[in-house]
């Protein structure tokens, strides 16, 4: 193999996976610390898209400058729908009811943000131009976007664990993750963490959104993909393990590289679906999952 084109699929994992990973440990967080499989995942994603590519095309804010605005709209936004669809739900403590009537609520919330996207932008896939000039590192080309945006993933995924593992909130998450009855014993606010997890996930679909919406167009219809892609990391890397999304989200970004270089794209969801069974046929809990 040419030295360029190994170097070039280096990249392009790390590009996608660290995105991936991004894109996973909001999915990932929410649905170990609430048991709520969010189907409207990918619909704030989305949103996090348009609204970079709005306030990119109207008033010529940098993606990146637009993240923490961004971020802090999604939080805005879910915080209401949380006291409203999802608080009276988890307040029941019924796994099996909560799994169930989570997946018919969120899939009836995605469905209205989507046609709330339509309605706004319109069905058509929109794009926009932003730093796609080629810079040359090394003996690889790419172009400056994707630069940005994985040198962006990565700092956002390092912050999360520091979250995660060096902060009073990150202890208490991982807490209710792996025993909320032991937590709410030990007398941790349950019902503030649930609210903190569906913010945070919320506010981590937008900013992945933004990040992808540099290098690829969008679509209301988009945030399907890539609610699957954070269920097959989640399901890969195991459930209730940050340090799983980081696994799973580099796996997937591989696959997808490899993929795309030698059989072409049109295998792709075959191919990632095939090693999501193959794994969990061996690895049920995923390959760093708890028991």
């Amino acid at each position: 193999m040419d030295t360029s084109i190994f170097f070039y699929i280096i990249f392009s994992t790390f590009q996608l996976g660290l995105i991936y990973t991004l894109i996973s440990l909001g999915f990932n967080l929410l649905y170990s610390s609430t048991r709520i499989i969010n189907v409207a995942y990918g619909e704030f994603l989305a949103l996090g898209s348009y609204t970079a590519f709005w306030l990119y095309t109207l008033y010529s804010i940098p993606p990146p400058a637009t993240m923490l605005i961004i971020a802090i709209i999604l939080a805005a936004v879910s915080y209401p729908l949380y006291l409203l669809l999802f608080k009276p739900l988890l307040e029941t403590r019924n796994v099996e009811y909560i799994e169930v009537w989570g997946v018919i609520i969120t899939f009836g919330l995605s469905i209205t943000l989507q046609g709330l996207m339509t309605l706004l932008w319109s069905a058509q896939s929109k794009a926009y131009s932003y730093f796609d000039n080629v810079v040359e590192i090394g003996t690889i080309t790419v172009t400056f976007n994707r630069l940005i945006a994985m040198i962006i993933a990565a700092f956002l995924v390092v912050l999360l664990y520091l979250l995660l593992f060096r902060t009073d909130f990150g202890v208490s998450m991982r807490s209710v993750i792996q025993d909320p009855n032991l937590a709410s014993l030990l007398g941790l606010n349950i019902n503030s963490i649930f609210a903190m997890a569906f913010i945070l996930s919320s506010a981590i679909a937008g900013v992945s959104g933004v990040l992808i919406s540099m290098t690829v167009e969008i679509s209301p219809f988009m945030g399907v993909t890539y609610v699957i892609l954070a269920f097959v990391i989640t399901a890969i890397g195991g459930v209730g393990n940050p340090i799983g999304s980081l696994a799973g989200g580099l796996i997937l970004g591989l696959l997808d590289v490899l993929i795309g270089y030698t059989v072409g794209p049109g295998l792709n969801l075959f191919i990632v679906y095939s090693l999501l069974v193959a794994i969990l046929v061996v690895r049920p809990k995923g390959l760093l999952g708890r028991g």
